[in-house]
């Protein structure tokens, strides 16, 4: 009886050494260890339109994976596409315009102009001789000084056609004037330009994802109208969680920006999840409201962010999370 009271004994002191072994190498292990709580966070962007419109696709819903410049959603366009067709016939008018410009006169209107000369020549010709006729009729008593006038209007009436020919025969071999063609030339590009800002506008009924990340949230339904910069989507990158903790102020210089962090979550138990310290605060804090004792909420903390690797996107927002910075090499 003895001899197991005393085994009993033995055991019990055996167990209480491991236990004393077991508290003191976790401690050891633990020593340059800072342990924090907080919560998985992400960055959240939300997008809309830049015109108003109404809304006719909706290529994604909540939850859905994302990749940057995937299209999102669509506004209704027909008449904004058929604005920039307006444009680009305007822009395609002006710059066959100034073509012709810059290619000068064609061999065919010089020789248009050179016959409008040759004809008017001839009737030049003509009216001069009748006018010449008219003027010694007219000495002779043989007409009226109406007549003679009426042949001396029309011999002076072919002069200005004829010397108005001559004009255009010569611009026509000169070509176009240096200040036509550059008022063409801005012609051209007010043209561009107007066409540019109406294919911008076109680009705008459609929303392109910004970063790579998950749908967090969908503010709009198909069919809906829609204002200018509303949130249509909200889109969270999982790619760069964080990780806000608080630490308090006799132990803010324990920690440094790049220092390693491991967090643990409880959805994945057992797993590890790599990080370090990217943000400290330079201004105090009262511990956040949600933390529940009055003694807590009223110390002064700083906030500290730990960047978080997101193995196959399983931290997700609002994950309840256990931080251990590494305040030690």
């Amino acid at each position: 009886m003895k001899q197991k009271k005393f085994v009993i004994i033995g055991i019990v002191v055996v167990i209480i050494v491991v236990l004393v072994l077991v508290y003191h190498f976790r401690n050891k292990r633990e020593e340059g260890v800072l342990k924090l709580s907080g919560n998985i966070e992400v960055t959240e962007t939300n997008i809309g339109f830049k015109i108003p419109g109404r809304i006719t696709e909706l290529l994604v819903d909540e939850g859905y994976k994302v990749k940057k410049g995937d299209v999102l959603a669509r506004l209704d366009s027909a008449e904004l596409a058929g604005v920039v067709a307006q444009s680009r016939a305007v822009l395609q008018e002006a710059a066959t315009r100034l073509a012709e410009l810059r290619a000068g006169s064609r061999p065919q209107e010089i020789e248009q102009a050179k016959a409008n000369v040759g004809s008017q020549e001839a009737e030049l010709n003509k009216a001069k001789k009748d006018y010449e006729r008219a003027e010694i009729l007219y000495k002779n008593g043989a007409i009226s000084a109406s007549q003679f006038d009426t042949a001396k209007s029309a011999y002076e009436t072919r002069m200005a056609q004829y010397t108005n020919a001559l004009e255009q025969l010569s611009l026509v071999k000169e070509g176009p004037r240096k200040e036509d063609i550059r008022a063409q030339e801005h012609r051209v590009q007010q043209a561009k330009a107007s066409l540019n800002v109406s294919e911008e506008r076109f680009k705008d009924t459609i929303i392109y994802a910004p970063i790579s990340g998950i749908i967090l949230r969908k503010n709009v339904e198909l069919g809906e109208t829609v204002a200018q910069g509303t949130p249509v989507l909200t889109i969270g990158d999982l790619e760069n969680p964080w990780i806000k903790v608080y630490v308090k102020e006799d132990k803010l210089g324990l920690v440094k920006l790049g220092q390693k962090a491991r967090v643990n979550v409880d959805s994945y138990p057992g797993k590890t999840y790599e990080g370090n310290v990217t943000y400290i605060s330079s201004e105090a804090e009262f511990t956040p409201k949600y933390v529940q004792t009055e003694e807590e909420r009223v110390k002064l903390v700083f906030g500290i962010k730990v960047k978080v690797d997101n193995v196959n996107y399983e931290l997700k927002p609002s994950m309840p999370a256990d931080v251990r910075i590494y305040i030690r090499p």
